[in-house]
This record gives C-alpha cells, sequence and structure tokens, in this order.
C-alpha cells in the first residue's frame, strides 16, 4: 500500500497519493521576507557577591570569580544563549545539548539552594528557563517553530489548513487507518509516517541553515506538516479495530 503522506520540501512539489495518482502543487510558494534574529545579548551586570563584572558573551548561572549563584538573564535572552549557542540554528547535536542540559540543571537545582532567601528564588528561575529550553530545542518540531518566533513568525493553534495536499493527505491517512484491521497494516503506516518526519527534518535544515535568507515560508509549512505528521504518529500509537479516527489538523 502506497502511503499518503507527503514529503515536505521547501520547494513546491507534487506528493504520492495512497491511489498513486497526483494531487495539485502548492497554493503559493512565496516566501515571508526574512527578518533578524531578536536579540540575545544580556544586558551587563555584576556579581551581587563579589562584584566582578559579568560578562554577556559568557552567560552562566555561577560567578566565574566566586561561584556563587547569580540572578538570571534578561526574559529576551534566547533559549540557545542558555546554551551558550551564540548561533541559532535548526541543526543541532542532541546529546552535546543534553550534557549541557544537565551540567546547568546540576548548578541551578533549587534544593542546593534551600532556605537561601532570594538565591532559592533565582535558582528556580534558573531551573525553569532551563528546562523551557531544553523542551524546546530538543524537540525537532517545537524547535523549528522557537526559530520561526525569533523571526517574528508564528503559527497559531487555530490556524486553518489551506494547502489543498495536505488536507488531501489527511483524509486519505484517516481513511487508511479506519479501513486497517491488524496492527501489522498500522504499523506499516507509522512507519512511512516517521520516513516522513525525517524528511520533514531535514528540509526545515536546509530551509534555515542552508538558504540565505532563511526559507521562512518554507519552513513554516513544514512546521505544520510536521504538526500534521506528529499527530498521526499518535493515532497510530492509540489504534485499536474500530476505534473511531480522529487526525486532529
Amino acid at each position: 500500500m502506497q502511503s499518503a503522506l507527503r514529503t515536505a520540501t521547501t520547494s513546491a512539489r507534487p506528493i504520492t497519493r495512497l491511489n498513486g495518482a497526483t494531487v495539485s502543487r502548492f497554493l503559493s510558494t512565496s516566501r515571508l521576507l526574512s527578518s533578524p534574529l531578536k536579540s540575545s545579548t544580556p544586558s551587563s551586570a555584576t556579581c551581587p557577591s563579589c562584584h566582578v563584572p559579568l560578562s554577556p558573551s559568557q552567560l552562566s548561572p555561577l560567578c566565574p570569580s566566586c561561584s556563587t549563584l547569580v540572578p538570571p538573564p534578561p526574559s529576551t535572552t534566547t533559549h540557545y544563549s542558555l546554551f551558550s549557542l551564540p548561533t541559532p540554528s535548526y541543526a543541532i547535536d542532541l546529546k552535546a545539548l543534553k550534557r549541557e542540559f544537565l551540567k546547568l540543571q546540576q548548578k541551578v537545582h533549587p534544593d542546593r539552594f534551600g532556605g537561601q532567601g532570594e538565591r532559592e528564588e533565582w535558582a528556580k528561575l534558573w531551573s525553569s528557563r532551563v528546562n523551557e529550553a531544553w523542551k524546546t530545542l530538543s524537540n525537532e518540531r517545537e524547535r523549528a517553530e522557537y526559530l520561526l518566533s525569533l523571526h517574528d513568525v508564528t503559527i497559531g493553534e487555530a490556524d486553518p489548513v489551506t494547502d489543498p495536499e495536505l488536507l488531501m493527505s489527511i483524509m486519505e491517512i484517516r481513511e487508511a487507518l479506519e479501513e486497517a484491521e491488524t496492527p501489522e497494516q498500522v504499523d506499516s503506516i507509522r512507519a512511512q509516517n516517521s520516513q516522513e518526519m525525517q524528511a520533514a527534518i531535514s528540509s526545515l535544515v536546509k530551509a534555515f541553515d542552508q538558504t540565505e535568507p532563511p526559507d521562512l515560508e518554507g519552513a513554516r509549512n513544514l512546521v505544520i506538516q510536521l504538526k500534521y505528521l506528529d499527530n498521526i504518529e499518535t493515532v497510530c500509537r492509540e489504534w485499536s479495530p474500530g476505534k473511531r479516527v480522529e487526525i486532529q489538523h
């Protein structure tokens, strides 16, 4: 059975449907105008304990001079800066990111600062910021959405799907899952869906990191595609014979 899933790319091209026919191309291949990334440089400050100036380019929860906890950076500081990644990009070494996350959490865990008043509150804020940054950057779709937000491009939860290819694909996958009678048939759909997700992720690397300026319109379409593919993964995981199939989009 051929998959109805579409491999999203930053250049519009036809997709393969279950019946082998092709559907129409994207309604539009226009790009969003690329805007500069939002500033991620914290304002200069000094250590509250030893009063040594803290370098904005060396963001760390501990003072490099006296190793005491310092206040968290401004809210405008990006997730990338928290993890000492000066250049926001889509491609990330997830193993290195996790190592940095664990190191940071060890330094700012609130239990280390229990009963220390202001520093305990700082630790809670640091920990929350680090957790949020890790959750966002370690997830391929959320990382792409975050990068788009740095370019002032947002995708609302209620934004309708208007791409005719995507709408057709959603209907065909729903039908395939409703007609499936065995876990093996669903596993086949799920495996193809996984391949489509990897293809979309590869295209996001190209849209963000290998195109100058970044292809924001293409990246936005790919994020919408990934949302849809994520929902298919959930439906496949929760599938059971006769259960109503609902693919959110």
